[in-house]
This record gives structure tokens, C-alpha cells and sequence, in this order.
């Protein structure tokens, strides 16, 4: 299959989609969700990043990930990583599945003549039973 490809596909722009297809294989799940092939250009690949901390990442691991890309390609199609902070484009995620809560239970408050700090306490707990753990 590859040397018909590579007859019809003399410039090499299925380059860059053999490469948006093995980039989850190339560099895991995790990095995978947080980034986004945009273009391939004079053997350089520009890949959209969901933010600074993980550019700063996936630069220390450029090398590693160049030798995937090349081991993966079989070509020197791409020769060089760009890694540039953009939004993400909107692709389908996995539904979270619902954890059900522990019921919660009542908690009797001491008597309290103070109206306002019954109320101040009965907020209180309330934004206790709401917050996440």
C-alpha cells in the first residue's frame, strides 16, 4: 500500500495524516487528549498544546517523541516539533459516569438564640455538604 501512497502522494501531504492517526500511539493518551495536530509545513509539525505547563513538558520530551514519530513514519517526513498554546478543537469525549453521593445526614444544631447565627450556621454546613471532597 505504501508505494502506491507514496506514487500518488509525491509532495508528501499525507504526511500529516499518517501523523494526526499514530499521535495518540506515538505519545500516549494522556498527552494525546491535551494536544491537536495543526499542520505540517518543511518537515516541521506544528501541534496545538492546551497550555503552557504541557509545551514546557513536551519540549523536554521532544526528542523522544521525534524518535516515535520517525520509528512510527518509517520517513523524515517530520523532522522537527513546534509546539504552540491554542484552544483545542472541540472533539468527542468520554462521558463521565456518575459516582453516587452518600446520603447526607442531618446535623442537629445546639440551641442557638441568636437567630443570625443559627442562619450563619446553617449556611455554613450547607456549603460544607455541597463542596467536593
Amino acid at each position: 500500500m505504501q508505494p502506491l501512497l507514496d506514487r500518488i502522494d509525491r509532495e508528501g501531504h499525507f504526511a500529516i495524516v499518517r501523523l494526526a492517526k499514530a499521535w495518540p500511539e506515538i505519545v500516549g493518551e494522556a498527552i494525546a487528549r491535551r494536544t491537536e495536530i495543526v499542520s505540517l509545513k518543511f518537515h516541521t509539525a506544528v501541534v496545538k498544546v492546551s497550555g503552557a505547563m504541557w509545551i514546557q513538558e513536551l519540549n523536554l520530551m521532544k526528542s523522544q517523541i521525534l524518535a516515535r514519530v520517525t520509528q512510527r513514519l518509517g520517513d523524515d517526513a517530520v523532522r522537527e516539533l513546534r509546539f504552540v498554546q491554542g484552544r483545542l478543537s472541540r472533539r468527542e469525549r468520554p462521558k463521565l459516569r456518575t459516582v453516587p453521593r452518600a446520603t447526607r445526614k442531618s446535623i442537629e444544631l445546639p440551641e442557638l438564640k441568636d437567630p443570625e447565627l443559627r442562619k450563619a450556621f446553617e449556611r455554613l454546613i450547607e456549603a460544607w455538604g455541597r463542596a467536593s471532597r
